[in-house]
């Protein structure tokens, strides 16, 4: 499983420097990017093969190791909640320890997961949304790389 993480992010997690890696297939790698919406930090965490997401709250992630049990929690309950508990096993508990930190790569995927950012600033300051039930809209609409 490759992680790719945004310069923000990785600042925040303390992660110094992130080699380039551009192996690997596209299910088996992620995106994590750090933005902060009406004054909190939030972190996105998204698929690359599929662009399935997951938002959650930045506050107390100060480290590698709580970001990884954070996202990887809080992706396989969005997982649960909207149906797929057969791909909690298949694609996350079986590679969560098999992980390499990389940067990120893809300018068009980058602008996909801002894209989503715009969408969670407005559902969360307009209609006032929790993380998780903007994270479940997010995964309803229809994107693909910008």
């Amino acid at each position: 499983m490759v992680i790719r993480f945004t310069r923000k992010l990785a600042n925040k997690i303390k992660i110094k420097s992130l080699p380039e890696y551009d192996e690997g297939s596209d299910i088996d790698e992620y995106y994590g990017h750090l933005f902060i919406a009406d004054r909190s930090q939030y972190m996105l965490f998204t698929n690359a093969y599929s662009l399935y997401s997951v938002i959650f709250p930045g506050k107390g992630i100060n480290d590698i190791k709580t970001f990884y049990e954070t996202a990887f929690l809080n992706l396989s309950e969005t997982l649960k909640k909207d149906g797929f508990e057969n791909m909690v096993g298949r694609f996350i508990t079986d590679k969560i320890e098999i992980n390499d930190v990389c940067k990120t790569n893809d300018r068009g995927f980058l602008g996909s997961m801002n894209d989503m950012i715009a969408h969670f600033k407005f559902y969360f300051s307009d209609y006032k949304m929790t993380a998780s039930e903007i994270s479940k809209r997010l995964n309803e609409m229809p994107y693909s790389y910008l």
